[in-house]
C-alpha cells in the first residue's frame, strides 16, 4: 500500500518458520547450537541459545531474523520449531525420562545398589530383592527441568549370564534344582 502522496509505507517484514534439532543434553540442561538458513541474500549462520527443559514442538523467536522489512521497517521474525534427535540411553515422554537397566539374575533376586544414567548425572538406586524383568521404578524429580519437572522412570531388564565354564553350568544346575 501507499501512504499520503503516494510514498510507499513501510512494511514489516515476514516472520520465516524454520525446525532445529538439538540432542537431548541440550534440550534438558540448555546451551548453544548452530543453524544454517538458505535464504534470499544466500546462506548464514546463527547461533541460537537453547533453554533448559524444552521439549520438542516448542518454538524458539529470534527477533528480526525473518525476512527484511520494506522502506525501513523492521525484519521479521525466525521461528524454530524444536525437534529432539533420539538419544541412544534415554526416551522422552513429555517431561518424563524413560530409560532401561540391566541387572544380573543374582542382583534382581537379592537386591543390590546399582548405578543409574540421569541427564543430571549418575545416581545410586536401591534395587529390591525380588524384583521382576520389566518392573519401573520411578526418580522423582530427575526427568526435563521445568515449573513442575518430570521424572525419571527406570525399567529393569534381567539379562542372564551365558555359562562359558563348566563350573558356570554346574551352578545353573545346582540353581535349577534348588528351585524345582
Amino acid at each position: 500500500g501507499r501512504g499520503r502522496g503516494g510514498a510507499p509505507r513501510p512494511r514489516r517484514g515476514r516472520a520465516v518458520q524454520a525446525r532445529i534439532e538439538i540432542p537431548l543434553a541440550t534440550a534438558y540442561s540448555g546451551g548453544r547450537e548452530r543453524i544454517s538458513l538458505h535464504d534470499g541474500s544466500g546462506e548464514r549462520t546463527l547461533e541460537v541459545k537453547i533453554p533448559a527443559g524444552i521439549l520438542p514442538g516448542q518454538q524458539i523467536r529470534l527477533s528480526g531474523q525473518g525476512t527484511r522489512g520494506s522502506h525501513g521497517a523492521p525484519a521479521g521474525d525466525l521461528m524454530l520449531e524444536v525437534t529432539i534427535r533420539e538419544d541412544s540411553r534415554f526416551r522422552l515422554e513429555g517431561r518424563d525420562v524413560h530409560v532401561t537397566l540391566a541387572l544380573a539374575p543374582w542382583e534382581a533376586a537379592l537386591g543390590a545398589t546399582l548405578t543409574v544414567p540421569t541427564l543430571g548425572g549418575d545416581v545410586e538406586l536401591k534395587i529390591p530383592a525380588g524384583s521382576d524383568s520389566g518392573k519401573r521404578m520411578r526418580l522423582r524429580g530427575r526427568g526435563m527441568p521445568g515449573a513442575t519437572p518430570g521424572d525419571q522412570f527406570v525399567t529393569l531388564e534381567i539379562h542372564v549370564p551365558p555359562a562359558k565354564t563348566e563350573a558356570q553350568r554346574k551352578l545353573y544346575e545346582q540353581m535349577a534344582k534348588a528351585f524345582a
